[in-house]
């Protein structure tokens, strides 16, 4: 599954980044090889000091450490896991999947590391393809809260990526994302989008998940049932993902280009930057911290703005003991301020909770509910709207 993948591997592979020089290891990593050269037959020394070295980002001498150890005991899970998970790093796919595929054999397994091991070797698999398509499709109704109107919503997404150089060496990313919300002609609320990105994906490391930088283009159009304007846009971006711990890691985005607003029919410029971190607590859960920011510069001042936001999503993986498949549960809050040119500002809050509750490995029912408050300093601005969703989608 796609969503699992995503976050089980950033989780596992969180820390992972440049390959630090001696003079950084850390004192833990110092005292512990001390401590096995005293004691070179001590198998538990041997797997503190390799989990060390995956903290401290030096995946070969983890993996030295690995090998030595699954030769002393071929049957130890933790010492060939750990291997697995080094050897992927490394950008070694082919090695990685051989020793997830005798942990996947192994009866010292319990069902849970089954499953977990799966999940491992199934993008481990993905990873050797040079060319790859992932996605999903989801439809089904959403109820305004104010008024019950029901209304029809979908989303689909795709990812084609094109590694010619293995594993290490550049990706070419392509994505497709298509949302669609509709109520009505009776109701404001509703829009239609289109975005599409393509460029390379840099592995400044050099290792499958060390600090990557993307520069692509974007292309993308809104259409709006509310006061506003239906949009196109045509820009270029810079996205960096860098891991900083084994816990954390930051992120960075800026694009601009020109906008074009159909209703006004004037042409502009916009710019949008985000920065953040992400903490992992878990290897199946995540939270993401994130200041957004945009200015559209064009000859309307109904248009031109400025926008500020704050936002916190949260998601966490679990499987209820009922259930025979996974569970997503997610959420956000976000608070937000635009400004415009004409003196109108408005400040939004936003909240909002998910549940994805699979009825199989790749199809899962959605149930969504968000909450939407907007103050403005221009009388007939402001609104407040619940709005609750559900949706059957399926993963590819």
């Amino acid at each position: 599954m796609i969503l699992s993948r995503i976050l089980v591997v950033a989780a596992l592979f969180s820390g992972l980044g440049t390959v630090p020089s001696i003079a950084e290891t850390s004192a833990e990593r110092q005292s512990l090889f001390q401590a096995m050269l005293r004691q070179p037959a001590n198998t538990d020394l041997m797997l503190q000091y390799a989990r060390q070295a995956v903290k401290d980002q030096d995946f070969e001498a983890a993996v030295a450490t690995l090998e030595r150890l699954v030769d002393r005991d071929p049957a130890s899970v933790e010492a060939r896991s750990e291997l697995a998970a080094a050897y992927f790093a490394l950008g070694a796919n082919e090695v990685a999947l051989y020793h997830l595929n005798i942990l996947q054999g192994s009866d010292a397994l319990t069902p849970d590391q089954q499953r977990q091991m799966a999940r491992y070797a199934e993008e481990a698999q993905d990873r050797t393809a040079t060319s790859s398509f992932s996605g999903f499709a989801q439809a089904g109704f959403a109820v305004l809260g104010d008024n019950g109107k029901v209304g029809a919503t979908a989303s689909m997404g795709l990812v084609h990526r094109y590694d010619p150089d293995g594993p290490g060496g550049t990706v070419f990313i392509t994505t497709l994302r298509a949302d669609y919300l509709d109520f009505g002609s009776s109701t404001t609320t509703g829009q239609r989008s289109i975005a599409f990105t393509y460029g390379p994906s840099l592995r400044l490391a050099g290792t499958q998940y060390g600090p990557v930088l993307r520069p692509y283009l974007a292309v993308r159009s809104t259409h709006d049932n509310k006061i506003a304007f239906d949009r196109d846009a045509l820009g270029f971006g810079l996205s960096l993902e860098a891991p900083l711990t084994q816990s954390w890691s930051a992120f960075a985005n800026l694009e601009g280009g020109r906008t074009r607003y159909d209703a006004s029919t004037v042409d502009g410029n916009y710019v949008d930057g985000q920065l953040g971190l992400i903490w992992f607590p878990g290897r199946d859960a995540s939270v993401r911290g994130s200041v957004i920011s945009q200015n559209v510069d064009i000859a309307d001042p109904l248009i031109e703005s400025d926008f500020r936001a704050v936002r916190v999503d949260f998601q966490k993986r679990l499987r209820p003991s009922f259930a025979g498949h996974d569970w997503n549960v997610s959420g956000f809050v976000q608070t937000e301020t635009d400004s415009f040119t004409s003196g109108r500002e408005d400040k939004v809050k936003r909240v909002g909770a998910a549940l994805q509750a699979y009825i199989t490995e790749t199809v899962y029912i959605n149930g969504e509910v968000q909450f939407y408050d907007r103050k403005s300093n221009v009388i007939g601005f402001e609104k407040s709207e619940p709005l609750f969703s559900m949706t059957v989608g399926m993963e590819f």
